[in-house]
């Protein structure tokens, strides 16, 4: 029996000590792996700060782009400053014996009231490029420069005068020349421009996309961040202190 206890001790004190060095192993492993975890940690700060500066860097990025690329639609605009379109005028009136900017001027001159004492220079006319359009197409815009700024606000102000132009029987239609983004905001007015005609309401859309209207003698003025929608119209009615309800763009 004494013998079968001995056996029965040595057998637990060698289990212990096979636990005891599992333990050891663990206990090393279990080290290594908290190593592991402040390294992983250090890194995973290390990357959120990186990543903070990057959204910064971004940030920045992002607005100096946007900085820059208003500064090129400007520059562009700028450049477009003195030039006009001129929609509806037939393919070949021009003819072979008249200079671009010649017949232009003389085109001008018959559909509006040119001021005779000083009189205006265009620069320069031509058609846009592409091919010829047929007989059934559509004709090719022309596109003039004058010379002097004046020259140019005089014919637009003569043109929203006249409201219509006729020349030689076909109707025509001439714009300020401007870059599509520009022209994209100043077309989200339209609605509000023709509630403005309905209420009797003075307006001006000023360069670059502001809508000013005077009411009560008293001018107000709102961007074309609220004319994006209609309830952006409803915005702009507001904004600018309408009492009177409008109707909606789609019933004018």
């Amino acid at each position: 029996l004494l013998q079968q206890v001995t056996n029965d001790i040595t057998e637990i004190q060698e289990d212990i000590s096979g636990i005891k060095s599992n333990l050891g192993a663990l206990s090393q492993r279990v080290v290594t792996t908290e190593l592991k975890l402040e390294g992983a940690e250090s890194k995973i700060t290390e990357h959120g700060e990186r990543l903070e500066r990057i959204e910064e860097d971004l940030e920045f990025q992002s607005g100096y782009s946007r900085d820059l690329w208003d500064r090129i639609q400007d520059l562009e605009n700028s450049c477009r400053r003195n030039n006009i379109w001129v929609l509806g005028v037939p393919e070949g009136a021009e003819g072979n014996e008249i200079f671009g900017p010649a017949f232009l001027f003389n085109l001008l001159r018959e559909c509006l009231p040119l001021p005779e004492a000083d009189p205006m220079e265009i620069k320069r006319s031509h058609r846009t490029l592409g091919p010829k359009p047929g007989p059934d197409q559509r004709p090719r815009l022309k596109i003039a420069r004058f010379l002097r700024f004046r020259d140019y606000e005089t014919v637009l102000r003569l043109v929203r005068e006249a409201r219509e132009l006729r020349w030689r029987g076909e109707k025509i239609m001439i714009f300020p020349d401007m870059s599509r983004r520009l022209a994209a905001q100043r077309r989200l007015f339209t609605p509000a421009r023709r509630c403005c005609m309905v209420l009797g309401l003075r307006y001006t859309l000023q360069y670059p996309a502001t809508l000013r209207v005077t009411i009560n003698s008293r001018q107000r003025m709102g961007d074309s961040t609220v004319a994006e929608s209609e309830e952006g119209l409803n915005i702009l009615s507001c904004a600018l202190g309408l009492t009177r309800a409008l109707p909606p763009p789609h019933s004018l």
